[in-house]
């Protein structure tokens, strides 16, 4: 029996290559009737950065930064599926963002973890993400969030490789 997909989270990580990632994760969400929830994950600034920052900016709320750059990342978020939208399925992105993306997202926290947690949380069928594999004294490997996903959860995981385009 096929799997079927009712609900597809697609981590991302707003590279410069992770359109064919999103293709992906659209044309199974069309296929299968699925909805996507867009999930970008910041990781938060350590006591270390904090004690800098305080050291040296002493009257900079790093809280306030922290939550004016979630909501910069959530409109870059938007925009990117604007344009997609607009580029590859000539529909507006109001149309597939009702129809299709569920939600955009944007949590902090360590990524692996927070994809795994808004996965379980949100009932996701299958985790859709990016991976640019590296070459490591000859033995291919991938990036460490794509491999702790990978080993963590229990969802299915569908890896995309971020192809840089040839010149």
């Amino acid at each position: 029996m096929m799997p079927t997909y009712r609900h597809i989270l697609y981590a991302t990580d707003l590279g410069r290559y992770t359109r064919p990632v999103f293709r992906n994760a659209v044309a199974l969400a069309q296929y299968s009737g699925a909805r996507i929830i867009m999930l970008h994950v910041v990781e938060p600034l350590g006591n270390t950065g904090r004690a800098v920052i305080g050291a040296y900016l002493p009257n900079i709320d790093v809280h306030r930064i922290e939550q004016e750059a979630l909501k910069e990342i959530l409109a870059t978020m938007r925009k990117r599926l604007g344009k997609f939208c607009e580029e590859e399925l000539k529909a507006a992105p109001a149309d597939i963002e009702s129809d299709i993306v569920a939600a955009l997202e944007v949590a902090s926290g360590l990524p692996s973890e927070q994809i795994i947690k808004t996965a379980e949380a949100r009932n996701a069928d299958l985790i859709v993400m990016g991976v640019c594999s590296h070459s490591l004294m000859g033995r291919a490997s991938i990036g460490s969030t794509a491999r702790k996903v990978m080993q963590h959860s229990h969802i299915p995981l569908l890896l995309v490789p971020n192809v840089v385009p040839q010149r």
